[in-house]
């Protein structure tokens, strides 16, 4: 079973490789022709996808509290201020 600490750090190497691949797009988009670019950013895309679907996904299946992309509950105990007392 993949311990909470080690599935973090996977997931935060993961997410860095993320970054390191838009850098790269930004980077590479002055650098080449369009058509390089079409394909270095379905390139991008494609490794994204990969990364995100098979290494993100088996860490937010054992441990969903560590996906960044979750919206905390709107019942959550932080509450508006509308809330009632």
């Amino acid at each position: 079973m993949l311990k909470k600490e080690d599935a973090t750090e996977i997931r935060d190497h993961a997410l860095t490789a993320i970054k390191e691949l838009m850098t790269l797009f930004h980077f590479a988009k002055d650098k080449c022709s369009p058509e390089q670019h079409e394909r270095i950013k379905r390139g991008v895309g494609l490794s994204i996808g990969k990364i995100q679907m098979e290494i993100l996904e088996v860490i937010n299946q054992a441990y969903p509290e560590l996906d960044d992309l979750i919206e905390p509950a709107a019942d959550g105990p932080v509450m508006g201020n509308d809330a009632v007392s």
